[in-house]
């Protein structure tokens, strides 16, 4: 066979036996072909030489957009609640999200259905067995409040990615917004408006849900940057210990996690940002003209929608040997709660 000829299915086919159907579905991962002819047709196609053709591969992927509209294949999200009680959607960023996974969903051609796992009694079995029932082959999973591990769920009969580090186990594809990048953005943008003594604020649990990368991120820069004079972290709500731990560190900036800072200050009789500048991580969560972080929950939505209708294109079931953490950059927005302090670096 000439090296300038491209290899074929055919080719591929004629050499192991088979229609070049079962090569494509077997070159494809697909698991209605033997899990030992999949390996063959993988080995005789590799000694062969043979290369996808990604300008194929392109047209194939923009024909099956062009007909989405035809696919009856669906998408569950999984939501660690009751349908009663649906509290991930008080919290502006996770709704947001949901918003964005659910609306590229649907343009991709997909059914999205919602699945509250507490309405199934936490019974996972049960639960994987009505989602492949129904035809279900995708899963968004979202953060498990209050869970870091799932068990017993029959992960092998699905393509699946979830949101954030809140899932400890098993090890799924997740998109997340870079904490690191996040913390280290807010601390060069209040150097240039002059503070030198931020207080970061988190409620307790809510940084060992991100691997502790607020607290660790934000101790590194402040020991890292030398106009910094003092960095301080409080571990728990807008309350009296709050007050204290701003009043002993003397800050002049605080980083909340949460709006509820910014409105326990204001309701202490603090102008902000007169007396007190404030940031927060989430800008979703306050008014619209705070100062804080874009984290764009509504693309990493659509992006993790995109990823899982890849698995599942690919046949990508189970779960990942090689888990990766998909990681899209955050964006500063400046607001009215903060102001140039008087001093150099402004």
């Amino acid at each position: 066979m000439s090296n300038n000829r491209r290899v074929t299915l055919s080719d591929i086919a004629e050499r192991t036996g088979v229609h070049k159907s079962t090569v494509s579905l077997a070159l494809r991962g697909d698991p209605r072909i033997k899990e030992e002819t999949r390996e063959l047709i993988a080995r005789v196609a590799e000694e062969m030489g043979h290369r996808p053709d990604t300008h194929l591969a392109h047209l194939m992927s923009y024909l099956r957009d062009a007909k989405s509209s035809e696919k009856n294949e669906s998408v569950a999200y999984l939501r660690f609640e009751s349908s009663d009680d649906a509290n991930m959607d008080k919290i502006p960023f996770f709704r947001e999200f949901r918003l964005g996974a659910k609306n590229e969903i649907l343009r991709l051609g997909y059914s999205f259905d919602e699945f509250y796992l507490k309405d199934y009694e936490y019974n996972l079995r049960r639960l994987s067995d009505v989602l492949y029932n129904r035809g279900i082959r995708g899963l968004i999973v979202s953060p498990p409040a209050g869970l870091q591990e799932i068990k017993d769920f029959d992960w092998d009969k699905f393509s699946a990615i979830t949101l954030g580090f809140r899932l400890n186990s098993p090890l799924l594809n997740r998109v997340v917004c870079d904490q690191i990048e996040i913390v280290r953005m807010v601390l060069e943008e209040l150097i240039k408006l002059g503070y030198t003594r931020p207080l970061l604020a988190f409620p307790a649990g809510r940084d060992v849900h991100v691997e502790n990368r607020w607290s660790t991120t934000f101790n590194g820069f402040v020991n890292h940057l030398e106009v910094l004079k003092k960095g301080t972290v409080h571990v728990g709500g807008a309350d009296d210990a709050f007050m204290e731990c701003l009043t002993k560190s003397m800050s002049d900036c605080v980083i909340g996690l949460n709006y509820s800072y910014a409105q326990f200050l204001l309701d202490q009789g603090f102008s902000i940002p007169e007396d007190l500048g404030f940031v927060l991580l989430d800008k979703d969560d306050g008014p619209e003209m705070i100062t804080g972080i874009d984290q764009q929950p509504r693309y990493l939505g659509q992006l993790a929608a995109r990823q899982l209708s890849g698995f599942i294109d690919r046949n990508e079931q189970g779960l990942p040997e090689h888990p990766f953490t998909l990681m899209t950059h955050p964006f500063w927005q400046g607001g009215t709660t903060t102001t140039p302090q008087n001093c150099t670096n402004c």
